[in-house]
């Protein structure tokens, strides 16, 4: 059998977070409304983070890249520990910020550094 959409969305999901975040994040999203979490788990994780033209490392580090420039910072926060865990290393999250710098600017690589250091622990 063919995995659903939704399969794949937490099957990804749980490889980037963790089964158990992953799990906790769809709870959390299904209690706001299932449907919104249907199209996060769905769509964004079962067909756009599924698709097989890059891997997971390197759609986390375009991710982290992105909400670095728009300036999402609790967002961040979740994909740097995703980034981590898929192999990225704390001094190369470290140079995409000071790279990004340069394209979102300096506050927002300010936010990013404050949640790189809550994310490591470093303060």
């Amino acid at each position: 059998m063919a995995d659903t959409a939704h399969d794949k969305g937490i099957k990804k999901l749980g490889e980037l977070m963790g089964e158990e975040a992953a799990k906790s994040a769809y709870g959390f999203f299904k209690a706001f409304d299932e449907g919104f979490a249907n199209v996060i788990f769905d769509v964004t994780f079962g067909d756009i983070w599924s698709r097989p033209g890059l891997p997971t490392k390197l759609r986390s580090l375009i991710t982290v890249a992105g909400l670095i420039v728009l300036g999402r910072a609790p967002e961040l926060k979740g994909h740097l520990r995703g980034a981590l865990r898929v192999g990225w290393t704390p001094e190369e999250l470290k140079e995409v910020i000071i790279h990004m710098s340069q394209y979102g600017g300096i506050p927002t690589s300010v936010e990013a550094i404050r949640a790189l250091g809550e994310v490591t622990k470093k303060k």
